[in-house]
């Protein structure tokens, strides 16, 4: 009877050795090569053909999709920042919120720096107040406020905070209005509207609001979503009748919803995966992202008593070709932008104002995020826009 056991007690402790690499290893090529020899050890190990042919078929398997993954990645363009090393002091100055699943902790300053092959590519403090914003200048009694809301671009990644786009607004109005930075890195659509819809800026009603103002860039659409890693607590939209409709955190629906919760998996570890269906995947992602703009513009008309402007960083229909763009995502760019603009978003491009400058001078190195003197070309033409006679 104990020899009818041995075969499945076998295969249970090989896949437990695989669940246990998966998780350990560093890349999904290694977890696949695990595979292939915890499929062959069966082979040497189990006991009849029947169990000897399924762990053959197992490693056969396990070597297509560590060759798929392979292929995949050579295909796949470098993600951005590969290289880079970031540290941040304190290493928690961003903790978990209920609302938008993580956010700036109040009364914080943060040493960050970022080393590219050894060398610093930045090391600046980021100054956070008392209400969880980042700081900028002070204004005078009863000025003007303008409330910027985003993500890493608007937060001022990389640089100090004399430098970010709402600290040089203020200094290219001498000073006379109040910037308001709400934003943390990572940020997308759907937590600033969550953030308004949860009354976390309640402090600001009654106030002299000008305008309010929000930065996007194209990683913002599979953030809409949740498919990077660091947004499972992050709030979690759904389109009903055009409308996005808050249903709890993404890992929540995931738990809920085990499929989609695989899928998820799968597609964070195998890239051929997550190229089935993109094109379908990221037409929705465009929807969702247009109505999140839409409903952030109409809650913060209601909320705040202000109109929205929202910045942009990608081509639009105006902007000359880059060698090597693609096609297809340079239409589906400029088509959000238009669909922006026939639903009644105020738009402008962030990248206009720096045309004509070296790439260095407005990127910073090997990190991709506005500079500070890109940061005052962009401020210099938002109070053209925002302030002109």
């Amino acid at each position: 009877m104990a020899g009818s056991w041995r075969n499945p007690w076998i295969a249970a402790g090989l896949i437990a050795l695989l669940a246990v690499g998966a998780a350990a290893l560093p890349s999904m090529g290694w977890t696949s090569a695990l595979a292939v020899l915890l499929g062959l050890a069966g082979v040497v190990l189990l006991h009849g053909n029947v169990w000897r042919s399924g762990a053959l078929l197992f490693a056969a398997v396990a070597v297509a999709v560590g060759l798929l993954d392979l292929f995949a990645g050579l295909l796949a363009p470098a993600a951005h920042g590969v290289g880079l090393v970031k540290t941040a002091e304190p290493v928690d100055w961003l903790m978990p919120d209920p609302d938008l699943g993580y956010s700036p902790r109040p009364d914080t300053k943060v040493v960050a720096t970022s080393t590219y092959d050894g060398a610093t590519v930045f090391r600046v403090t980021y100054t956070i107040d008392d209400r969880g914003t980042r700081r900028s200048p002070p204004a005078p009694a009863g000025a003007d406020t303008y409330l910027f809301l985003g993500e890493s671009f608007m937060f001022g990644q990389g640089v100090g905070d004399d430098e970010t786009l709402p600290a040089q607004f203020a200094r290219a109005n001498d000073g006379k209005v109040r910037t308001i930075n709400f934003s943390a890195p990572g940020y997308a659509p759907n937590q600033l509207v969550r953030a308004v819809e949860t009354g976390r800026l309640d402090f600001l009603k009654g106030e002299p609001i000008k305008a309010a103002v929000t930065w996007i860039i194209p990683a913002d659409m599979s953030r809409v979503t949740g498919d990077e890693s660091w947004l499972a607590s992050s709030p979690r939209y759904r389109l009903e009748d055009g409308v996005p409709r808050f249903t709890g955190s993404f890992s929540q629906y995931r738990w809920s919803h085990p499929l989609a919760g695989l899928r998820y998996v799968a597609d964070q570890n195998f890239p051929f995966i997550a190229a089935i269906g993109l094109q379908q995947r990221q037409e929705a992602q465009a929807a969702l992202f247009s109505a999140l703009l839409v409903r952030l513009q109409q809650l913060v008309r209601e909320r705040l008593n202000a109109p929205l402007l929202v910045l942009y960083s990608w081509p639009d229909e105006t902007t000359p070709a880059n060698p090597g763009e693609p096609v297809e995502t340079r239409k589906a760019l400029v088509k959000i932008l238009a669909g922006l603009r026939a639903r009644g978003l105020s738009l402008m491009s962030a990248e206009k104002p720096t045309w004509g400058n070296d790439l260095s001078k407005i990127v910073i190195p090997h990190d991709g995020h506005p500079t500070a003197f890109a940061n005052a070309l962009v401020a210099t033409a938002l109070k053209e826009r925002l302030l002109a006679p």
